[in-house]
């Protein structure tokens, strides 16, 4: 699925901000227009490209919904109208400048993060989300593309009971932010369920994630040109070197037992 760059005109009404908005002090709700002039409500962050974060979103999310990982059913690229958002909302002083700020949105899943779930339902609610089949195509989509932080804040317990990952912004991490001057350290979601689930229940886990990566190679080749067209469009200047490093490393590690190999388990 190709991701749309909207245009200012696109970004409709400030809506307010998440309870729970992350680290980016930028997020909030907007109404956004579709290029078929369809109303979306929508989490949208500032993600100037002087870092990796807004091609991560890109190419996380064509990726994963490639890869049957369930994930905000509408996404786009959109040129936020700072003027206009600065009726609503203060925004960083670097940007006092600036007219427009590029940002990734998508569409406001109705449900919770798992983050959000009062404490003391959370265990139950974690171990279900951790044995079910969402999570581990979350977690082994997670695994094959280098996303190093995936934490609960991240994945949303949705109204009809399933989950659905949101925020890839750190995905193909040793090959987009070392460079950009930051590391992260690992979260993931198979760090998880090794630390809450029973051994069986892990090794379970760990099956599952098996399972799902016979996905991956489809899944890229189904994406590759989105890829290389989103790297082209946000780092025309490093898409002769930064393309082949990207698709060759999902390549690399989207081959028949790879992930399995890796992880050191019997498939």
């Amino acid at each position: 699925m190709t991701i749309q760059c909207l245009s200012p005109s696109a970004w409709r009404e400030f809506r307010g901000t998440p309870s729970c908005p992350g680290v980016n002090n930028t997020t909030h709700l907007a109404k956004i227009s579709d290029p078929t002039g369809k109303l979306h409500d929508c989490y949208v962050k500032l993600l100037p490209t002087n870092t990796p974060a807004l091609l991560g979103e890109a190419v996380g999310w064509s990726l994963a919904r490639a890869a049957d990982v369930a994930c905000p059913p509408f996404a786009a690229i959109i040129m936020v109208p700072l003027d206009k958002l600065r009726e609503n909302m203060t925004l960083p002083s670097e940007m006092d400048e600036w007219e427009f700020c590029p940002a990734w949105c998508c569409e406001l899943v109705p449900g919770k993060s798992m983050r959000q779930i009062h404490k003391w339902l959370y265990m139950l609610s974690l171990r279900k989300c951790l044995r079910s089949q969402d999570v581990k195509n979350i977690a082994a989509f997670d695994y094959w593309s280098d996303l190093r932080d995936r934490n609960m804040g991240n994945v949303i317990r949705s109204e009809s009971g399933g989950y659905i990952a949101i925020d890839h912004e750190t995905i193909l991490h040793d090959i987009l932010w070392p460079p950009a001057g930051k590391i992260f350290h690992e979260r993931s979601l198979l760090a998880e369920a090794e630390n809450e689930l029973p051994a069986a229940d892990f090794k379970k886990f760990q099956g599952g994630m098996v399972l799902a990566a016979d996905k991956h190679m489809d899944a890229l080749s189904a994406v590759r040109a989105e890829i290389e067209r989103l790297i082209n469009m946000i780092y025309p200047h490093l898409a002769a070197t930064l393309t082949p490093k990207v698709t060759n490393m999902l390549d690399a590690r989207a081959q028949k037992g790879w992930l399995a190999a890796d992880m050191g388990v019997i498939a």
